[in-house]
Order: structure tokens, then C-alpha cells, then sequence
């Protein structure tokens, strides 16, 4: 799309004309889309730029401009920045929606010169850093030089192209090049000598090769693709970078990483990574995402994922072969995926698998850990989740799969800290010998139990946060091999299929699918769990009318000893009185005196 532009100028007037073609405009600008990263180069000369395009052999759409050039690429998923220097040693201009709506492509009648129009490259690495780089441009002999392109050459190590870039740095930026011997002492590989006091220094290096930051007190590394968090490989990167070394040298290295590694923020909203691209609120997009995520998924989407049979007849048996039941467990396998707070809020549930021993809710919890990722899970139960020796374990995981939850009551801090979780509320936590503190958790809370589990609460609140999933089908036959089956490669793609449309219809819906199935059992549970709804199905609205509360607590109360149920609070009955038939408390005359009853 185009805009016209104020003749002359280089903006556009309220209310300016678009287009689909630029030929009636005199003076145009090209509407920025959201997926368009415009890389402005202004401040070299036309023969360097064409050689960098050679040398990189740079193929996407490039305009021309009075001072320099424009080039049209993809924009990263999540990209932000203004003016950055780049690898290659120049500060550039980075133009996108956030901060540009319109370029322009048209000046007093004449098109500016295009190449390889409607063409849009990834975002080479060459042209982007995160890092904070030092302009080379314009250096000369004296301006040290020599110091500022090793420094620099530390900082790029991870460009795939690092060697071609100080080249064309050498050849193409600095003011005069360095001699060759001196380029290629730079350029060459750098070699770890573990001397006396280097610690600090070798730090540097490990940090900058393997992009070593610090999340949540632990420290990740990028290895073979992932960010990892494993001390023990950490441990023996370093040794494998500085050669057989005392402990003491190696465990010197290691604290200097944990002191010194860039902090990451806790309380962002992370990407979920796949082996071929992100899901980020709602969308799957495919990108080679090499971004800190704790997230990683090692499997594969495919939205054409072949159906493997074992899969299918498997969620049959677990939802008696009911359409929307079936459509309503895949959204909640979903639901660990929803990792933005604002509508993990929204979708805010715990879950609950129920039914008899041997009849595969374990097994289904074994394969959503097999889907997500082990190191993405924690296996708690309700009652240890409110134990802070191990409430930490938690934090920056996808889902908590607690299997065979016991048959005890869930007292009112359990309750608090399940539906706390479930609406990403803060929750205080404390590490060992540490100061507690507040964090917004997004994991998703799963059980399964044999027994029905009673609560202290019975109100409104836990009733919209709990999601019970009968299971009582039992399978017909037993094979040795099943849960291999159902987690081969091609059935964990055939699952992610499944799981992932699930979660584009939470996004699309912005609510589970209704299940008769699941709404039956919810509705009979809570009856149960609460004696008071029991009682009240016997009667009908009109016959509370008018009535006083305490006059009608105490029928119940007879009812309930009567019955051998629990007797529950006034407040419970008032509660539950007025939310089953829509009434509420109020003052009425009853023989010339006021009293409060149901109104």
C-alpha cells in the first residue's frame, strides 16, 4: 500500500489518500507493515554499500536513497530499537510500525531506484546486534584501532560470518586498513591461556561464546540451538575451554558468571520454542529462534501432522469417545501454553483428571511431560505445593502434573494458593536461607486422583477455578509397549497438532468448549462437596421469599443431621440461597417491624 505525500515533502497530510499503486501520487511513502523492518544506511558512500551487498550477497528489496539506501526486510519476531551500531561496525537505522508509518518511495514525480522489488530477506546478523557495539567507523592509525576491532571481534564471535565481517570492517570502514599481519593476528582464532588472574577475563569470553545469562537465579547457556540449564555441562564447557585446570580455577570461572551474567528479567513474557518456530499469544510463527527463552519444546509442529491411530483411540478411551469432551481435554493439554498473563487470567483453571486406578490418567500425565519437556514440568502435589521447601521448584515451569493426589480434604491455603496460580496472581516464594519474594507464576496446574476430594471452601470462586475430568474407562486390554507408542516421534507431532489447535481455539473462543460430560460431573460434584445444594434442589425459588435467613438455616440444619451430612455455615447457605435462586438479603416489613430477609 501506498500514501500520497505532501508535494515536496516527505509526510503525509490528515486524512491523505492510499492506494494499492503509487502511479497517481506525485510524491509517495510506502505503508509499513507489522512484518517490515526498514534498515537505513545514510552515512556511507554508494560503492561501500554496493560491496557490502556483494560481499553478503544481500538479495532482498533495496531502495535507493539521496544519502544512502533502505533495505526492506522481515522484522524478528519481538524486534525493538531505533539506532543501534551494527556488526559491521556503522551505526543504522532501524524503521519499523512501532516508530514509522510511512517511507518514502516517490519525490517530485520521480520513483526512486528499486531493486529486487517485493523481495523480503530474513534480518541478516551482520546488520543487527543486541549487543552494545562501539562505532569503527572513520578510525585511523593512532585512534587505536588495533585494540577497537578485538574488542569488537569479542563481541561478534557468534556471527556465523564473523571473519568476513572484520574484513569487510578492515577493508571498508576504518579509515585506512590495518597491514594484513596485524588483521590476521586480530582475525585468527582466540586461544584460552588459563594464566594466573585470568578468571575474570575468561569469563568474558565464555559469557560472550555461549550467551551465559541469568534467569530466576540459575544460569542458561546456548548450546546445539537451546538455552540450557545445566551447571554440570556448564561446568565442563569450561573445562574444555581452558584445558585441564584445578577445580578451584574452573569453579573461579563459574561464580564469576554467576555474579556477572546479564540478569534476565522474571517477570517477562517468554516465547515457547519449537524445533521450527515460536507460539507467542495465539500464533504459531515459524522463525529460527535463537532469542533467551526457558521455554523449549524439542519436538516439531506440523499443522498436517499425520494422525497416528494409538493417539486417537487413546483420548477416545479417556473421553468415552465424546466429540466436545475430547475438543475440551485438548484445550486444557493446551493450557500450559498460555504463558501471557493477561489471558492465562482470563482462562484461569486448575484441573483435576478423576476415575479409578489403572485407567491411564498417570499415563496421560507421563505423555504431557513427554510433550513439554521434563525440564518444563514439576510433579507436586496439592499439599506440597504449599510447602515453600518446595514451592520454588515451580517457577518458570509450563505445567505442575501432580499424579495420585490422596484422598484428603483441600484445606483453605491450598485453596488460596490454587486459585492464586491458576489467575497468575502474586505468590510469595522463598529460596533456602533467602528473603521471600512476590512472583506472577503462569504454570498450569494438572492432577489425577482416585477419590473425590473434599474442600473447606465451597463458594463461587473455587467453583470457577476447578475443572474435574472424569475417567473411568477401563482400557480392554493391557500392552507392555503403550506409553512408547503413544510417544513415538511421528505420534508426539500428531499430538502437538492437536494440542496446539486446541490452543488456537482458547485464543479464538476465549473459553473452553462446553462439555455435557464435564459440566454433569462438575455440577453433581459440587452438590456434594456442598450439603447445601443438595438441600435446596428440593425446593423452589418462592419458597425463601420474603423468609428469614436464620428461620431457614435451622431447616436445613435438621435436614443435614437427619441426612448424616456435614452441617455447613450460616454464611455458606446464605451464600449459596441466593446464588442457586438469584435473591439476596434485604429489609422487609413482616407485622409492622423490620426484618431482614430474602428478597
Amino acid at each position: 500500500m501506498y500514501i500520497e505525500f505532501k508535494e515536496g515533502l516527505k509526510h503525509a497530510v490528515k486524512g491523505a489518500d492510499i492506494s494499492d499503486n503509487h502511479d497517481h501520487f506525485k510524491d509517495a511513502g510506502y505503508v509499513l507493515t507489522d512484518n517490515d523492518l526498514i534498515v537505513d544506511i545514510d552515512n556511507l558512500p554508494k560503492e561501500v554499500i554496493q560491496k557490502m551487498i556483494s560481499i553478503f550477497n544481500v538479495k532482498t528489496q533495496i531502495v535507493w536513497t539521496d544519502r544512502g539506501c533502505h533495505f526492506y526486510f522481515k522484522k524478528p519476531v519481538g524486534f525493538r530499537g531505533a539506532t543501534k551500531v551494527c556488526p559491521l561496525g556503522f551505526e543504522t537505522e532501524y524503521k519499523h510500525l512501532t516508530n514509522t508509518k510511512y517511507i518514502t518511495i516517490k519525490r517530485n514525480g520521480i520513483l526512486r531506484e528499486i531493486e529486487n522489488e517485493g523481495v523480503r530477506e530474513d534480518l541478516p546478523d551482520f546488520l543487527y546486534s543486541r549487543k552494545r557495539l562501539d562505532s569503527l567507523l572513520g578510525l585511523d592509525e593512532g585512534d587505536g584501532r588495533n585494540k577497537a576491532l578485538f574488542a569488537h571481534r569479542m563481541k561478534i564471535n557468534e556471527l556465523s560470518m564473523w571473519q568476513s565481517v572484520l574484513r569487510f570492517i578492515n577493508n571498508n570502514i576504518f579509515a585506512k586498513p590495518l597491514s594484513e599481519d596485524e588483521f590476521q593476528t586480530i582475525s585468527r582464532d582466540v586461544k584460552i591461556t588459563a594464566g594466573k588472574d585470568d578468571e575474570p577475563a575468561i569469563a568474558d569470553f565464555i559469557m560472550t561464546k555461549y550467551k551465559v545469562v541469568k534467569y530466576l537465579d540459575i544460569l542458561y547457556h546456548f548450546e546445539n540451538g537451546d538455552f540450557i540449564n545445566d551447571d554440570n555441562k556448564l561446568k565442563r564447557l569450561i573445562f574444555a575451554e581452558v584445558g585441564l585446570q584445578k577445580t578451584r580455577y574452573v569453579d573461579e570461572i563459574y561464580k564469576q558468571m554467576e555474579y556477572r551474567a546479564p540478569l534476565i528479567d522474571s517477570n517477562i513474557t517468554f516465547d515457547i520454542k519449537f524445533k521450527n518456530g515460536i507460539l507467542r499469544d495465539g500464533k504459531f510463527i515459524e522463525v529460527e529462534y535463537q532469542e533467551f527463552t526457558p521455554f523449549n519444546i524439542d519436538i516439531f509442529y506440523y499443522p498436517d501432522a499425520e494422525p497416528v491411530k494409538a493417539v486417537d483411540e487413546y483420548i477416545d478411551h479417556l473421553t468415552d469417545s465424546d466429540a466436545d469432551y475430547r475438543l475440551r481435554l485438548l484445550e486444557i493439554l493446551s493450557h500450559p501454553l498460555i504463558v501471557n498473563k493477561e489471558f492465562k487470567r482470563m482462562m484461569g483453571k486448575f484441573f483435576i483428571f478423576i476415575g479409578d486406578g489403572g485407567n491411564g490418567k498417570g499415563t496421560l500425565l507421563t505423555i504431557i511431560r513427554a510433550i513439554l519437556n521434563s525440564k518444563n514440568c514439576t510433579g507436586l502435589s496439592i499439599k506440597n505445593m504449599s510447602d515453600e521447601r518446595y514451592f520454588t521448584t515451580m517457577q518458570g515451569k509450563l505445567a505442575n502434573l501432580g499424579d495420585d493426589i490422596q484422598d484428603q480434604p483441600i484445606d483453605n491455603e491450598q485453596m488460596k494458593l490454587l486459585k492464586n496460580i491458576s489467575t497468575c496472581d502474586y505468590v510469595a516464594t522463598r529460596n533456602l536461607f533467602k528473603q521471600s519474594r512476590e512472583v506472577e507464576l503462569t504454570t498450569s496446574l494438572i492432577f489425577t486422583s482416585n477419590h473425590i476430594l473434599k474442600s473447606f471452601e465451597k463458594g463461587e470462586s473455587y467453583k470457577r477455578r476447578v475443572d474435574w475430568l472424569p475417567m473411568y474407562s477401563k482400557p480392554k486390554k493391557k500392552d507392555k509397549r503403550f506409553i512408547t507408542n503413544l510417544t513415538t516421534t511421528e505420534a508426539l507431532e500428531y499430538w502437538l497438532r492437536l494440542i496446539i489447535e486446541g490452543y488456537l481455539r482458547l485464543y479464538e473462543n476465549e473459553k473452553f468448549t462446553d462439555s455435557d460430560i464435564v459440566k454433569n460431573f462438575n455440577d453433581n460434584y459440587h452438590e456434594e462437596n456442598n450439603s447445601v445444594l443438595q438441600y435446596l434442589q428440593d425446593y423452589q425459588k418462592d419458597y425463601f421469599v420474603g423468609r428469614r435467613s436464620p428461620e431457614c438455616f435451622e431447616e436445613y440444619e435438621i435436614w443435614a443431621e437427619e441426612n448424616g451430612l456435614n452441617v455447613q455455615s450460616r454464611k455458606l447457605f446464605v451464600q449459596s440461597t441466593c446464588e442457586k435462586f438469584e435473591l439476596s438479603i434485604g429489609v422487609k416489613k413482616i407485622n409492622g417491624k423490620a426484618a431482614r430477609v430474602f428478597l
